[in-house]
């Protein structure tokens, strides 16, 4: 499966600083560089993040094509958690959020695997630019919101 990992120094923060700002959902859309739209009538302002909650949500791929989502939270640590996708898009998505002490800071890393519904040629075609495009874009806003 493929995999895309981008790792950020978050100067003067702890890593429970940026743990508590990731699990918050209302930074969900703060961080992620296209809109989304949450469904079922959540609130994402009253969304915490913990183990075995699942929640739905339209990512605006792009900016107008609806991408509908359902995922769940797997884990929950000191120094991470992780979300997976249940429905939407893609054949498979798992995305591990770490924090590391650092000197000065902390080091915020995403590591997400995926495989998409067309395969590697897909992949290749599309889907691997999109995450990392999505990714780099998800760490300049972690680092305008955290500065």
């Amino acid at each position: 499966m493929p995999v895309v990992e981008r790792t950020t120094f978050l100067a003067g923060y702890s890593p429970q600083q940026v743990l508590d700002f990731c699990l918050e959902g209302a930074n969900f859309p703060k961080i992620f560089p296209e809109r989304v739209t949450p469904l079922g009538g959540l609130d994402i302002n009253d969304l915490r993040i913990s183990v075995g909650r699942q929640f739905s949500f339209l990512h605006w791929m792009f900016g107008v094509i609806p991408a509908k989502w359902t995922v769940v939270i797997r884990e929950v640590g000191d120094r991470h958690f992780v979300d997976e996708m249940l429905e939407g898009p893609l054949r498979a998505f798992r995305h591990e959020h770490r924090v590391e002490a650092a000197e000065g800071g902390t080091l915020y890393t995403d590591r997400v695997t995926y495989r998409a519904i067309g395969g590697a040629p897909l992949e290749w075609l599309m889907v691997n630019a999109y995450m990392a495009r999505i990714f780099d874009a998800r760490h300049r806003n972690m680092l305008r919101l955290l500065s």
